[in-house]
């Protein structure tokens, strides 16, 4: 049985959603008949497509280069190659952004049942137009009407859904691996950094809602004897704040800059030589930063935003109050002079055994099992 993978755009995966389709699919069994079809973003380096396991396919597919019309391209041609060629008994969609390209499926696969997942609410963050955040609200309509059924990585959204439509939805956690493999890149002593001895904030793209600004406003008032690592993309789509930001970081002393997404080699290496993690987001469905740092065994400094509080539990004493850079200073200030304590350790063994990726792997195949029995 061929199940379709949609939404995603890259594997092995750089951001957080490919990352939630990567383990999914990595949990799942690969000898129970049903073989996974993913679509990607085509590149130089994926040209054409392969087996990325015994039961997974990866389809590249073309797509623009264009601030708009790369994800526009990429759901088109991937909803049209799904529908007319390779014609699945299932379609797995990620991101609600494609709910339009899910009406494609609908109309040309009729009697073809669409799970969608939600990673989040795009529409909520700053980098988009408010035209764009329109189209986003209209997407996430057409996504909820078009899908057979629905999981979200984010609670809350169980109730918004209930409330609009009669979609059957689930709230599915995201995961962890409790044993991350960690490697040596070298990166880490590239940069200077020495295990256990600086800070570290990381993005997969630089907008106002992952709060970098608040985390720099608090170390440049605290002035922490440690240095700061920052990692992530700053060619986003907030182009001034972006490149407002990339100035402020290269100007902060004591500030090292890695301004690029790392592969996940890569970032494990300098996440695990961290002395703390300073996790600033706004707003955020289920991070899967925020999960792969625990997994690792590093403490983290979050918001106590309630995808966040989720996680960790609203008694992790590791909190601060979300977009406040004064009390980010104190509960940094406080972390660097008593230490992590035992919850950072407690934190990690809730997490391996509350958001395991089997676990959750076997949640999602009852639902393939259900809609597309063998």
């Amino acid at each position: 049985m061929k199940i379709a993978v949609l939404g995603s755009k890259s594997l092995p995966a750089f951001a957080g959603a490919d990352r939630v389709a990567e383990n999914i699919l990595h949990h799942l069994p690969a000898d129970d008949g049903r073989h996974y079809h993913i679509y990607v973003v085509r590149t130089p380096a994926q040209p054409r497509p392969f087996d990325y396991a015994p039961n997974i396919r990866v389809i590249p597919v073309p797509a623009m280069a264009g601030k708009h019309s790369r994800a526009t391209t990429f759901f088109l041609l991937s909803a049209l190659h799904c529908a007319l060629v390779l014609r699945p008994a299932l379609a797995h969609a990620h991101d609600s952004a494609f709910g339009p390209f899910a009406w494609i499926l609908r109309l040309l696969r009729p009697r073809m049942p669409i799970l969608g997942t939600f990673h989040g609410n795009p529409y909520e963050r700053a980098k988009w137009s408010r035209f764009a955040k329109w189209f986003l609200r209209f997407s996430e309509g057409a996504f909820i009407r078009a899908c057979t059924e629905l999981t979200t990585v984010a609670r809350a959204k169980v109730a918004d859904v209930q409330a609009r439509s009669r979609t059957p939805i689930e709230f599915i956690p995201n995961g962890v691996n409790p044993t991350p493999a960690i490697s040596q890149t070298g990166l880490a002593a590239q940069h200077g950094l020495t295990p256990g001895g600086y800070l570290m904030f990381a993005a997969g793209r630089m907008d106002p809602t992952k709060g970098l600004h608040h985390l720099l406003d608090a170390y440049e008032r605290h002035q922490p004897a440690e240095p700061l690592l920052v990692v992530g993309g700053f060619e986003g789509h907030n182009q001034e704040y972006s490149a407002q930001l990339l100035a402020r970081c290269r100007a902060t002393p004591r500030v090292v800059l890695i301004p690029r997404l790392l592969t996940q080699p890569e970032l494990f290496e300098l996440v695990a030589g961290a002395k703390l993690f300073v996790f600033p987001s706004e707003i955020e469905a289920m991070s899967m930063m925020l999960l792969e740092v625990i997994s690792c065994g590093v403490p983290v400094l979050a918001s106590d935003i309630a995808e966040n509080t989720e996680v960790t539990g609203p008694d992790y004493p590791w909190l601060f109050r979300n977009a406040d850079a004064a009390h980010l200073g104190e509960q940094l200030a406080a972390f660097l002079r008593d230490g992590p304590g035992p919850e950072v350790a407690a934190l990690r063994t809730r997490c391996a055994r509350d958001f395991n990726w089997s676990a959750i792997a076997t949640r999602y195949l009852a639902i393939f099992q259900r809609l597309a029995p063998l």
